[in-house]
């Protein structure tokens, strides 16, 4: 086959493809798409899409600290006994609500019952022993008296006047020490009868029960230690303790504004204001917290205690201000400052120191060396490869 041949068949083809209808515009087709071909292959490029970025526009910022927290009952108190016995019967139940002065549980009262009637016998019988005392120091004083009145008449030797006065000085001896013994006993007494009050352990003030530490025929021994018997709180307010991490706890003031969601699935926040900051910190391994306190009222009585919960403590607002997004970032200088890489004019990328100040994660506030409209990258290029956008631009 040789050349000229070789070549007349494509146009054979076209020849007899122009003479239909349809083959015409197949070729028509056909050449439009390879000219389209051709303009994308060698007509003039599109220019590149912008990088991602972000525009400085006023919004509003909320910055809080985030702390883990457990519920606490703000008033409670352990009841105890504080006398020995056994346990006759608790007159109460966990949750039931009590009122101060309440009977709570009651003691074996026998063995207490039994010294105040031994007391209370002593303190009768040493009364009686200084009413026979005083009855013989009145008639040595009168046997004294008439001793001495027959003595200035000579009518009695000196020897039985003196004899009359030692006795009498005696007798009120007697009656001191007599007196003085039934002081003792009395007070003996007084403390027996309050060891028999003891017995009946009453509520201190108004509160629920959270705790029964004994159950009835228990005996409990009080020698050095109070032992507990029941727990009273007062579930109408509620201490929150929330561990703030050492990183943020300069941010922290009492007075901020706090709130709290349990991790029960409520929906309800509940607020508070920061009421003290304890100085002492606690460590959870090589970690460092700062327990921080609020209180916040339980009027519906959904707060239990210990429960945990997920604390956001308020430590700035700022209502709008010139904002970046937080990706835009790049690192910080010794100064504090950040560098930002912003698009500038036909799109050359610069870099920017900026000065910040509030953030809610999202958002940062931006002090200085930006302004409202302009755009900074949200994926910040390398050094080498902004030098080498800034000079294509």
């Amino acid at each position: 086959m040789t050349a000229a041949s070789a070549a007349s068949r494509p146009l054979g083809f076209l020849r007899f493809a122009w003479r239909s209808w349809w083959g015409r515009i197949a070729l028509l087709l056909l050449l439009s798409g390879a000219g389209w071909a051709a303009w994308g292959a060698f007509g003039p490029s599109k220019p590149p899409p912008e990088p991602p970025n972000g525009e400085a526009a006023p919004a509003d910022i909320t910055q809080v600290v985030q702390a883990a927290g457990i519920l606490q009952p703000r008033t409670k108190v352990d009841v105890g006994a504080q006398v020995s016995g056994q346990v006759r019967k608790i007159h109460v139940e966990l949750g039931q609500q009590v009122k101060k002065g309440e009977l709570l549980v009651s003691l074996d009262s026998e063995l207490a019952r039994s010294d105040v009637a031994q007391a209370e016998a002593a303190v009768a019988q040493q009364a009686a022993l200084i009413d026979s005392t005083q009855a013989s120091l009145s008639l040595a004083r009168r046997e004294a008296e008439r001793l001495h009145r027959l003595l200035r008449n000579e009518a009695a030797a000196i020897t039985e006047t003196e004899r009359a006065d030692t006795e009498l000085a005696k007798l009120e001896a007697d009656l001191r020490g007599q007196s003085a013994t039934l002081k003792r006993l009395q007070a003996e007494l007084d403390q027996r009868q309050l060891r028999l009050g003891y017995t009946a352990i009453t509520a201190p003030m108004n509160g629920t029960v959270v705790n029964l530490a004994v159950q009835e025929g228990q005996t409990v021994i009080a020698v050095q230690v109070t032992p507990v018997m029941v727990t009273l709180a007062d579930l109408g307010e509620f201490t929150v303790r929330a561990r703030v991490p050492e990183a943020d706890i300069a941010q922290v003031r009492p007075g901020q504004q706090a709130s709290f969601v349990t991790l029960a699935g409520e929906a309800q926040r509940y607020e508070g204001k920061l009421r003290v900051i304890q100085p002492i910190p606690e460590r959870v391994g090589n970690a460092v917290f700062y327990n921080v306190l609020f209180e916040v009222p339980n009027r519906e009585g959904s707060l239990l205690s210990d429960m945990t919960v997920q604390v956001s403590i308020e430590t700035g607002r700022a209502a709008q201000a010139l904002a970046i997004p937080m990706v835009a970032l790049g690192p910080r200088g010794a100064d504090g400052r950040y560098v930002v890489q912003a698009l500038g004019t036909g799109g050359k990328v610069e870099q920017r120191l900026i000065r910040t100040g509030l953030q809610d994660g999202a958002k940062i506030q931006v002090l200085e060396g930006l302004k409202a409209g302009d755009k900074v990258l949200l994926a910040p290029l390398p050094p080498g490869a902004a030098s080498a956008a800034s000079a294509a631009g």
